[in-house]
């Protein structure tokens, strides 16, 4: 019999297992047949997640563990099966989010839009909108003669009516994470350039995400407040 033969044939064979101790060995490698586990089904907002959890809970393996990933996805797994020791994952949630063009220069048009569609309504939104309605473009030159001598000043870039003081540091609520939390205010650098250009840069240093995190939380720990209680539900962050 030739020798690749004779390998099939041990390999149908029945494994021989070993225990040792508190080892158990096996000459040949197991599989687990893993149970049918149900296609993960993708939301984009948190209040849809809620009534999918409300009304389905009872279907999966609890507790039921909804991770905050991130400020913008949420992930439920299941608890760990007995039989093959894995989770499902019945649902995520993604939140939409719409691009905010922080860390470079914007012309003053498109910067005052940005402010009024992509932030919350706030004092100090208010307040900076104010602020940047005072910008003139200035291009002119001042002449000074004495009779001897001439005196040019150029002057070029913007400057603001009454002569305003910018405070270089102010604190926003960008739409950063899902529309039925709170968005979490976090400091920008204002910066204003020549040709009359507007920029916010993000100092902060991310803490945002941490504050954003934790509302989000926040929320599904109140919306499934009675299957937290009845340990049916985790919500973690």
């Amino acid at each position: 019999m030739e020798r690749s033969a004779i390998e099939k044939i041990v390999e149908l064979g029945a494994p021989n297992i070993h225990i040792e101790g508190d080892y158990t060995y096996s000459d040949k490698e197991l599989k687990v047949i893993q149970e049918p586990k149900v296609r993960t089904l993708p939301f984009h907002t948190l209040s849809g997640l809620v009534y999918a959890l409300l009304a389905e809970h009872e279907n999966f393996v609890a507790p039921l563990l909804v991770s905050v990933t991130d400020e913008d996805t949420v992930t439920v797994h299941s608890a760990i099966s007995s039989i093959d020791r894995m989770r499902e994952v019945p649902y995520t949630v993604n939140a939409e989010l719409i691009d905010i063009p922080f860390n470079r220069q914007l012309d003053y048009e498109t910067m005052m839009i940005t402010l009024k569609s992509k932030f919350v309504e706030t004092p100090e939104l208010l307040e900076l909108v104010k602020l940047l309605g005072t910008i003139t473009e200035e291009n002119s030159a001042q002449l000074s003669d004495d009779g001897f001598t001439q005196t040019v000043v150029v002057r070029k870039g913007i400057a603001l009516k009454d002569n305003k003081a910018v405070n270089p540091i102010v604190k926003l609520k960008p739409y950063r994470t899902f529309n039925e939390v709170e968005q979490p205010e976090s400091q920008f650098l204002l910066r204003l350039s020549e040709g009359g250009n507007v920029a916010l840069y993000e100092a902060d240093g991310g803490a945002w995400k941490l504050q954003a995190r934790r509302n989000v939380a926040d929320y599904l720990k109140s919306a499934l407040a009675d299957l937290i209680e009845a340990g049916r539900v985790i919500v973690v962050e």
